[in-house]
């Protein structure tokens, strides 16, 4: 169904010169039209702000004036830089419907954002890319950055879905999105009225990328410090596939932006890096923005030093010239096939009541706020004065949908002078005030914090407790949606923060020699084309990094355990295990045969390995663990890739007269299937003994969609087994086979490995 023309353009000339065709996308405060330059015969992209009808002239007058002064703005800032996304005009009209309309002309762009990029690579299994490919895919996203930078503007919603992977000239180069219109919306003194009355700041960011100022005040200023922050996230999650910082609410992701005991990095998103970037990485995502790189500039030229330093130079190419359309150029989209403008329309509450909506971005700001109800509100320019009483909260302009292969995105941060340290001076973003480059420079590290410095942090549990209610308000964050939230942590809730240096944790300690380290990630769990246990495939997200054994355990090894009375004897049993089974199938336990001390250890149950891994300063693998380690995030069948397992895969059953150089049936030493190895590896993920899972089963348990760190509470008749094994046909060695199992039994193939979460 194609969006609605609420103003009736479509057919008719705005500004004279612009020919509006199609309505590719509508939101709760634009249209955004395909047009045509009657002068230049080009494309180009047109918004037109809704709801502005009922101001008087004279605030028409003043907001169309800020409207041009931002497309001023951007046009300068577009001539500086090829690598933001051009305004053309700007200007007011009556529409065919008589509605007042401010519009936008932007150029326009064919292509996709970069989070579609992302998400398009990531279901063909690529999604991750070499390091030194996704800084040079990133380099014209910082050099227009730091370009913003130098002219006294930060942008404050760096994120995928505002960098644009456009097609010019046969030639792909990217370019920044969303220096938008929100901020100038947020010019208006019913904003100003709002912050009066709730009594704390309101700023608009996506919160999967939102740096701790953006979060809370006590950080200190937002600025091109806060840009750094978020481009360098975006490294991580273009290099890894994956995004940087893991939450399932907003409450999650202050956590992870803020808390200096954890920090974002490359390594810690499975990405291989030198040291010498991985400390680039580290600095950029400080929790202090004192700590960090002043510009986009200063770290992107810090990151390529490092990068040429450690034999992995960077070659960007330059940004693609932008010659003039032709009739020739890219057909556009059809209108049914854009992606939904991103803005909601909410009312503001001046209880600070969250609003939430079905868009993919995440608000903590007035800008995700509506116009409605708003007649004839009193509109200034914000001058650092105080704020007067009363009010309705503008919302942000609706931008181009990522989706229409246009030239602007919504969800634009919103700034205001609240965010400014104690007599700093007022950042300009966006609004076309006049504003020096040096007022933006971050404190530097030797100079005074640029607010308060916070108490002692309390424990994590406290602050959960703290943030409580904006997590129950903002749970549809996870997916990225849009929401007000007022965060009134105390300041005894905030996490501690470091002062006088680098806010980088230790380093974490590299695995045993027998463990392997999987990061915390993003993966699909179970599979479309398996059993009905297995169905229906599904987003599971962990939150946390784990090491775990790189082979099953070994005889020898629980033998141990059982020799220092911490573990009980193997042995074929169970619930449904009779006396001639026991004797008949017994002796197939491997601890029964002294010449298997290296094959790993069968006929123990799930508390027997439960015990054992206890015994060693571990614990079993969740489910999603498991399968996220055999499979890695590209969704393979087996561990090593597609292709059913060859002998030198996996140890598993085979059909009558297939030998695998004269191997016997049975187990074998643990890890002597290394073609088998999965994409952390581990052996045997794959074939030799089922392993335990700690979960309890649940048939149902997939069918309760995307979940976060799930486990199903080993509490029922049933666990879980994972991984096939030598006495069963190779099919059920694929990574999604789930093998439902009495808990209490040990049988001839039953085993299992350990895990460890990185602290």
């Amino acid at each position: 169904m194609a969006p609605s023309d609420p103003f009736g353009w479509v057919g008719a000339t705005i500004g004279g010169k612009y020919r509006l065709d199609a309505v590719i996308g509508e939101g709760g405060f634009g249209v955004v039209y395909r047009g045509h330059h009657l002068g230049l015969d080009e494309p180009v992209a047109v918004k037109c702000l809704k709801m502005l009808g009922s101001l008087p002239p004279a605030e028409r007058e003043a907001f169309q004036r800020m409207l041009l002064n931002e497309g001023r703005l951007l046009h300068r800032l577009s001539r500086a830089s090829a690598g933001i996304v051009q305004a053309l005009d700007a200007g007011a009209a009556v529409s065919p419907s008589g509605e007042w309309t401010p519009y936008l002309v932007l150029e326009w762009l064919d292509g996709a954002p970069l989070d579609r990029d992302i998400a398009e690579r990531r279901a063909r299994g690529e999604a991750a890319r070499p390091l030194a490919e996704a800084v040079a895919l990133l380099a014209p996203a910082a050099h227009a950055l730091e370009a913003a930078h130098a002219q006294g503007v930060a942008h404050r919603d760096i994120k995928p879905a505002n960098l644009f992977l456009a097609d010019i000239g046969g030639r792909r180069t990217m370019k920044v999105l969303d220096f938008g219109i929100a901020k100038v919306l947020s010019e208006l003194s019913s904003m100003t009225q709002a912050m009066a009355e709730t009594g704390s700041t309101l700023r608009a960011f996506t919160v999967h990328y939102g740096a701790p100022e953006q979060f809370h005040q006590r950080f200190g200023a937002t600025g091109p410090w806060t840009d750094v922050f978020a481009l360098a996230l975006v490294l991580i999650e273009v290099a890894s596939g994956n995004r940087a910082l893991l939450g399932s609410d907003v409450t999650q992701l202050y956590i992870a932006a803020t808390d200096p005991a954890f920090r974002p990095s490359l390594r810690g998103a499975g990405v291989s890096a030198p040291d010498a970037v991985e400390a680039v990485v580290r600095r950029a995502v400080a929790v202090e923005p004192r700590e960090r790189y002043r510009t986009a500039g200063e770290l992107w030229g810090a990151l390529e030093a490092a990068m040429a330093a450690s034999g992995s130079p960077v070659h960007a190419a330059a940004p693609a010239p932008r010659p003039p359309s032709s009739p020739s150029s890219p057909a556009l989209p059809a209108a049914g096939a854009a992606t939904p403008t991103r803005d909601i329309l909410a009312q503001h509450d001046p209880r600070a009541r969250p609003v939430a909506g079905p868009s993919a971005v995440a608000a903590v700001d007035a800008a995700a706020l509506g116009l409605a109800g708003t007649a004839r509100a009193p509109l200034a320019l914000h001058t650092g004065e105080a704020p007067a009483a009363g009010g309705t909260v503008p919302g942000a302009a609706a931008g181009f949908s990522p989706g229409a292969g246009a030239g602007f995105s919504p969800g634009a941060a919103a700034s205001f002078a609240p965010d400014a340290a104690p007599g700093a001076p007022p950042l300009t973003t966006m609004r076309g005030l006049a504003s020096s480059a040096a007022s933006l420079a971050a404190p530097h590290p030797g100079s005074p914090p640029a607010a308060p410095a916070p108490s002692p942090a309390a424990p994590r549990r406290r602050l959960r407790l703290a943030l409580g209610s904006a997590a129950a308000l903002a749970a549809a964050a996870a997916a990225g949606a849009v929401a007000l939230v007022q965060l009134r942590a105390p300041a005894s809730a905030l996490p501690a923060r470091a002062h006088g240096g680098l806010s980088v944790p230790p380093v974490k300690a590299a695995p045993a020699a027998d463990m392997v380290r999987i990061p915390a990630g993003r993966f699909t769990m179970g599979s479309a084309k398996g059993g009905k246990s297995e169905r229906p495939p599904h987003e599971v997200t962990l939150t946390r990094a784990f090491d775990l054994d790189r082979t099953e355990v070994t005889v020898a090894a629980y033998q141990r355990c059982v020799e220092a009375g911490r573990c009980t004897p193997s042995g074929l049993h169970g619930p449904r295990a009779t006396d001639a089974d026991i004797e008949q199938r017994g002796a197939l336990c491997t601890a029964a045969d002294t010449a298997k001390s290296q094959h790993p250890i069968s006929c123990v149950d799930q508390a027997q390995a439960a015990a054992y891994c206890a015994s060693v300063g571990k614990r079993l693998p969740t489910e999603a663990e498991w399968e996220y380690a055999a499979r890695g995030t590209d969704g393979r069948e087996y561990p090593w890739g597609n292709e059913p397992p060859g002998c030198a895969h996996a140890v598993v059953s085979r059909a009558p007269g297939q030998v695998c150089g004269g191997r016997g049936r049975g187990t074998q030493d643990v890890g002597s299937a290394k073609a088998g190895a999965s994409p952390s590896g581990a052996l045997d993920m794959a074939g030799n003994v089922w392993e335990w899972v700690a979960d309890g089963w649940d048939p149902g348990a997939y069918a309760k969609g995307a979940r976060t760190d799930p486990v199903v509470p080993a509490t029922g008749s049933k666990g879980v087994l994972r991984g096939g094994s030598w006495d069963f046909s190779a099919s059920s060695a694929r990574s999604t086979f789930r093998l439902a199992y009495d808990r209490e039994a040990g049988d001839v193939s039953t085993g299992f490995r350990c895990a460890r979460t990185v602290d």
